[in-house]
């Protein structure tokens, strides 16, 4: 790290700066720009949090809903296995149902075979008895002849009407059967078909149901992962916060420091100037002649178009992120934004935003590669810049610079996750916001 020490700068003695009429070319176009481009400045502060906690909300808040999403699927997966187990309950007693209709018309067939043979052999003996007689009309006619008497005859008469009618009962009766066999052969059939149809939708709904069992077990699996995802997630998210905090320890740790440093060299300038004014008037009164030193000028003159004294450090940029006290987004706590943020790529260039000399330039972790102008004595006050988060140095320590000189380049070093310029003014040691200088 190259570096002087403040202190060596008193050497110099009351700085009063005359501020050359640098090329503007590089300033903002406005005050009133500066002030509208404030807008959004949530977004930019952003630009000072660490990858590392942004990276850890990031991967919780996708956490919990990969969590809540897994969560919803497996319900949806245990559902689709309840119905299905349902379904299968389902089928299976049809299929015990049709199984049992099939045994049914299974009997039936059998008992109406055995009846319709039964049936078929006593009309063929009943024909072979027939035939043997030789038919019903010759015994009927035999019955005549041989009957001994007139009653004799009408007996023998409706004996063979009797028979008749019997054999076309019988006959009857087996085409009946024959029709009642036909239709338990096709409803056994139909059972049959039935019986088939229900166990292939058993089969298929077992293989479902076995699908999303095995699914269900896989998307239980996966939510534990995703339990113990969000778990590591919570955990990285407290380091990454006790890391962000440790973070803004240490800015506030280095501002201080460069703030006691700063306020020390005012105090002994101030001391300086006090004496020098003294000096000045008892030389007046003794000589008699008016006072030619007076204090530093109240109104130094200025390259800015609107009356700040200081120069834009960037060109053609706007503001991302003012100075002042905000709310940090993820950790919730009040903290200083001791600088104003300029939109600047990597690599853009970085102009003094006044005179003076390069008294710091180092890396640091917080504000990465800065580089601390000292201005000197100027409207009654000490006035210093600084300018942070570069990529690298133009400007050496020690080197006296314009206002307006090129002396880095932008970049997003130390605790930045963007390319932009943290631009910083000290007062007196303290910061103050850049706006009420430019």
């Amino acid at each position: 790290m190259t570096a002087i020490s403040l202190a060596s700068l008193l050497a110099v003695g009351v700085m009063n700066s005359s501020p050359s009429n640098a090329d503007n070319h590089h300033r903002l176009p406005s005050r009133e720009h500066r002030l509208e481009t404030r807008i959004g400045s949530q977004q930019a502060d952003l630009d000072e949090i660490s990858t590392r906690l942004l990276d850890a909300q990031a991967s919780l808040a996708t956490a919990v809903d990969d969590l809540a999403t897994a969560r919803g699927s497996l319900a949806d997966l245990r559902a689709q296995v309840r119905t299905a187990t349902l379904v299968d309950r389902r089928t299976q007693v049809r299929l015990d149902q049709a199984v049992v209709r099939l045994r049914d018309a299974r009997a039936d067939i059998v008992h109406g075979r055995r009846q319709v043979q039964a049936r078929r052999s006593d009309l063929t003996g009943y024909a072979v008895s027939s035939y043997q007689a030789g038919g019903l009309d010759v015994y009927a006619l035999g019955m005549t002849f041989d009957a001994g008497t007139t009653q004799q005859t009408v007996d023998g008469l409706q004996d063979v009407d009797a028979a008749l009618n019997k054999q076309a009962a019988d006959l009857q009766e087996l085409q009946a059967m024959q029709v009642l066999l036909t239709l338990t052969e096709d409803r056994v059939q139909a059972t049959r078909d039935d019986v088939a149809q229900r166990r292939q939708q058993a089969a298929d709904n077992l293989t479902l149901k076995r699908t999303l069992e095995s699914q269900a077990e896989a998307a239980e699996a996966e939510v534990q992962s995703r339990v113990e995802t969000l778990r590591v997630g919570r955990q990285q998210l407290a380091a990454a916060k006790r890391e962000e905090l440790d973070r803004l320890n240490d800015l506030e740790t280095e501002r201080q420091r460069v703030e006691e440093r700063l306020r020390a060299v005012a105090e002994r300038r101030a001391r300086q100037h006090d004496r020098a004014i003294g000096a000045a008037s008892v030389t007046n009164i003794a000589t008699r002649i008016p006072a030619t030193v007076s204090a530093a000028p109240t109104s130094p003159s200025t390259g800015s178009s609107d009356g700040g004294f200081l120069s834009d450090p960037v060109a053609d940029s706007y503001v991302t992120s003012p100075y002042g006290m905000r709310m940090h987004p993820i950790l919730h706590v009040w903290k200083l934004h001791d600088g104003t943020d300029f939109q600047a790529d990597c690599g853009s260039p970085v102009y003094a935003a006044a005179d003076g000399t390069v008294a710091e330039e180092y890396f640091n972790t917080g504000y990465g590669n800065r580089i601390l102008i000292d201005h000197g004595y100027l409207k009654g006050v000490s006035l210093a810049t600084s300018y942070n988060h570069l990529t690298s140095f133009v400007a050496s320590v020690g080197q006296h610079v314009s206002r307006g000189q090129l002396i880095a380049y932008a970049g997003t070093t130390g605790y930045s996750t963007g390319c932009h310029l943290h631009f910083m003014v000290y007062v007196n040691g303290s910061t103050v916001d850049p706006m009420s200088w430019l």
